[in-house]
């Protein structure tokens, strides 16, 4: 019997997420995209992964972004939480189109900025996310 009871109090103390709390845990996949995207670009531009690999990566990772963006949109979280995730969001967004066009081009000089922007932006999500998990 005890354990049911903390079992309980364990799926309602879980249940109990505020609409920030909801918003950051529904777009994890995509602020996991943002990471693997910047970790993918180093390894092409250190040569340790293939060119397709990156780009389907980053064609996959667009579509979680998008579909995040979309979460965001329908959300009841401050105003704050979902225009901060919304920008660095649409950033990775941009950054993943701009790395699959430097990877096509094969410019280095574009991909390097691309890994950049990812890694500003997964800083910025890592600390929402952080920030929200305290609460």
């Amino acid at each position: 019997m005890r354990r049911w009871i903390a079992l309980a109090a364990f799926a309602a103390a879980c249940a109990h997420k505020t609409p920030d709390q909801q918003l950051v845990h529904s777009v994890e996949p995509a602020i996991s995209w943002v990471a693997t995207l910047q970790f993918a670009g180093e390894r092409w531009l250190a040569n340790s992964v293939p060119s397709s690999f990156v780009r389907a990566s980053a064609g996959a990772a667009e579509k979680d972004l998008e579909k995040a963006a979309g979460t965001i949109d329908q959300s009841q979280a401050r105003k704050e939480l979902r225009d901060a995730l919304r920008d660095q969001l649409a950033e990775s967004h941009d950054a993943a189109e701009q790395l699959k066009s430097a990877i096509d081009r094969n410019d280095r000089r574009s991909a390097t900025v691309s890994v950049r922007r990812f890694a500003a932006a997964s800083a910025v999500l890592q600390r929402l996310q952080k920030r929200e998990e305290r609460q």
